[in-house]
């Protein structure tokens, strides 16, 4: 195991401060009314445009967590391109933990903008940080990402997420 970590250390390295542009899209609708039902915002601006505008935005008001917990944006890839639990690499940017297991280690989130449906949006994913720790059970590493969600007609910053993955 140590050696699987040691070598997963040094390729995560190389994708420190490397910043992956990933267009997302337009948000549909019907996906941001789905997942404001499931998280508990079944009515108001979360399901109703009249509700929405009134409160003076241009669509249907998504969930505050909605861009951060959506990990992967596109129909999905491959079984061959998932890592060995079955995650997208997509949350780690340019990073290649290649054979290892990924577990969330948290969240630090900032909401400047509303996110409405309808909205262009692109995430700028960045790995900050890689660290190599010893735990209880054996050497496991630590990612540490900022991701940034703006509005692809304007640039505006909507969400920020400070985020750490263990690998191991």
């Amino acid at each position: 195991m140590t050696a699987l970590i040691d070598e997963a250390y040094e390729r995560a390295r190389a994708g420190v401060g490397k910043v992956q542009e990933i267009p997302l899209g337009v948000l549909a609708e019907r996906d941001v009314q789905r997942f404001s039902l499931v998280v508990g915002h079944a009515d108001g601006p979360y399901q109703d445009r009249a509700a929405a505008a009134d409160l003076g935005h241009d669509g249907l008001l998504a969930a505050p967590l909605y861009l951060t917990a959506v990990l992967g944006w596109e129909t999905g890839p491959a079984e061959d391109d998932l890592l060995a639990d079955g995650n997208s690499t997509t949350p780690l940017g340019d990073v290649d933990v290649a054979g290892l297991r990924l577990m969330g280690g948290g969240q630090d989130l900032t909401f400047h903008e509303p996110v409405v449906a309808g909205l262009d949006v692109v995430m700028h994913a960045e790995v900050t940080a890689v660290t190599r720790k010893e735990g209880r059970s054996g050497p496991l590493l630590v990612i540490e990402v900022h991701r940034r969600y703006v509005d692809a007609t304007d640039g505006r910053l909507l969400v920020e997420c400070h985020e750490s993955f263990l690998a191991r």
